[in-house]
């Protein structure tokens, strides 16, 4: 009998690769980036069997004609989470004397289409401005690029700029920005574009930056050749936004111990707050570093005085007034008198008229009896007079001087 010792785990076959996945596998081993125009977008190339460096020229076939191109990283310069998603293009040789002399043919020949295209556009669509006119080595497809104010339809441009160029015209609509790259220049500082130079990619820029670095906001004084906003904006924003800090903004009203105030301006470079007192009108200039040191104790923000002290205060305000209205004696007002109608006021000196009357009659009869004290008679109104009338007149027994019965 013959016994099979069979293995833990089963034999692993080689498994075939697809093209797409050897192309991938060998980019994580040996890519290099290669830029095709100045301050342009990298692509990421396989070298293939070629050991390239920085400042090499090499020619990659594209869809539309093969392209010269030289290395900007190397393969040991690159992190292999900045590579793109897709398959990747392969070196196809290192540029020789001849593609160099047709690259620097086809740039001078771009040049000069260039007015010649923006012409034929001028003609047919006052909108359209021509930004660039790239050739491949062989000089038989070219890729033009314009902008315009709004989107429109260019396949009339492809079609009278094949014609007048004899060659296969691809054309795409840009942004101003691109534009102004793709054509070159200096701004206002003196200085070629930065987005021609060396600039790769169009930084957000806003109006805020600006506000940020105390620039006025004057879109000739922060616009570029472009007409878009500068660029350069966002270059020294963030310094601005630290030396600022948590100082309060342009504007805003604060309280100190000496009154309120409003902030003027805050200079970030030389570290200055200008604050103007309401009671005053006087403008002083404090230092930075003193106001925030400052700024939350001494002095601080009218919105939180207003919304968080001001409670409390009108709170501790209304407990001690009924604290001390309390313990403290109250205080009595002056008793004003106020008019009364004629008809009671009429009444009144009726009434205190008969009380005269009637204790200076009481007053005689008690001095004739002789006596000592004199007799104390009741007072009665003229309610009363009119109660003792009627019951004489009706037949009361009070009024005859006889009591009830014995009237009847």
């Amino acid at each position: 009998m013959i016994f099979r010792c069979w293995p833990h785990e089963p034999e692993r076959r080689p498994v075939r690769r697809s093209w797409y996945e050897r192309v991938r596998g060998a980019e994580m081993d040996n890519v290099v980036g290669i830029r095709f125009i100045e301050a342009g977008p990298i692509s990421y190339c396989t070298p293939g069997d070629y050991a390239l460096g920085t400042g090499d020229y090499v020619v990659v076939r594209f869809d539309r004609g093969e392209q010269l191109g030289w290395v900007v990283l190397a393969a040991d310069q690159i992190i292999a989470g900045n590579l793109p998603q897709g398959p990747v293009r392969v070196v196809d040789r290192i540029a020789t004397a001849e593609d160099v002399a047709a690259w620097e043919h086809n740039s001078e020949r771009a040049a000069e289409d260039r007015g010649s295209a923006q012409a034929l556009a001028a003609r047919t669509d006052p909108r359209v401005r021509v930004a660039s006119v790239t050739y491949d080595l062989a000089g038989r497809n070219a890729e033009v690029t314009f902008s315009a104010p709004e989107r429109i339809e260019h396949r009339w441009m492809e079609q009278q700029l094949g014609e007048q160029f004899r060659a296969n015209i691809h054309v795409t609509q840009v942004g101003d920005r691109d534009r102004a790259a793709a054509a070159g220049g200096q701004d206002v500082c003196g200085r070629a574009l930065c987005c021609s130079s060396w600039m790769t990619e169009f930084p957000a820029i806003s109006i805020k930056m600006a506000k940020d670095q105390d620039l006025p906001p004057s879109p000739s004084k922060i616009s570029g050749v472009c007409g878009r906003l500068l660029c350069c904006l966002s270059f020294e924003v963030e310094v601005y936004r630290e030396l600022r800090g948590d100082l309060p903004k342009v504007g805003k009203r604060v309280t100190t111990p000496v009154g309120r105030a409003k902030v003027l301006s805050v200079n970030s470079l030389k570290q200055l707050v200008r604050l103007r007192f309401d009671e005053t009108g006087e403008i002083v200039e404090i230092d930075a570093d003193t106001l925030r040191a400052q700024y939350g104790s001494a002095v601080r923000p009218e919105e939180l005085e207003a919304q968080i002290e001001e409670p409390l205060r009108r709170r501790d305000r209304m407990l001690q007034d009924n604290l001390v209205a309390v313990m403290a004696p109250v205080e009595r007002t002056e008793y004003v008198p106020q008019a009364m109608p004629v008809r009671v006021q009429r009444d009144i000196e009726i009434g205190f008229t008969e009380a005269v009357a009637s204790d200076a009659e009481a007053a005689e009869g008690a001095g004739e009896s002789g006596d000592d004290e004199p007799r104390r008679r009741r007072r009665r109104g003229r309610r009363g007079r009119n109660r003792a009338e009627g019951g004489a007149v009706g037949g009361g027994g009070s009024a005859s001087g006889g009591s009830p019965e014995g009237g009847a």
